[in-house]
């Protein structure tokens, strides 16, 4: 499977056309703290056991900090399989984006 970047915009448009399962890797007191409304927790030291927790046939879009950490984690799900998708800046280019859209 491949592993594909997006722009904030994108994520309502990718979660809804395929389904797909939303997932901050950061760590639980960051998620705590602010996280993209219906995403997930699950930190990337944890990653190892996400093929356990989710179907290869759901699409995953993740993200973390500034997007380096979420990228990696694509990558990997991707040699697993998974189709996944990372947002390019992660939760900052989120805050970002939808602060100057009015969204």
């Amino acid at each position: 499977m491949a592993f594909y970047t997006i722009h904030p915009r994108e994520i309502s448009n990718i979660m809804f056309q395929k389904r797909a399962i939303l997932i901050d890797v950061r760590e639980m007191e960051d998620y705590r703290e602010y996280h993209y409304k219906g995403a997930i927790s699950c930190p990337y030291e944890e990653i190892e056991r996400w093929s356990q927790r989710f179907p290869k046939n759901r699409v995953l879009v993740l993200y973390c900090e500034y997007g380096s950490t979420s990228l990696m984690a694509a990558r990997k799900l991707s040699h697993q399989g998974f189709e996944a998708y990372t947002v390019v800046g992660g939760i900052q280019a989120i805050k970002s984006y939808f602060a100057s859209s009015g969204e």
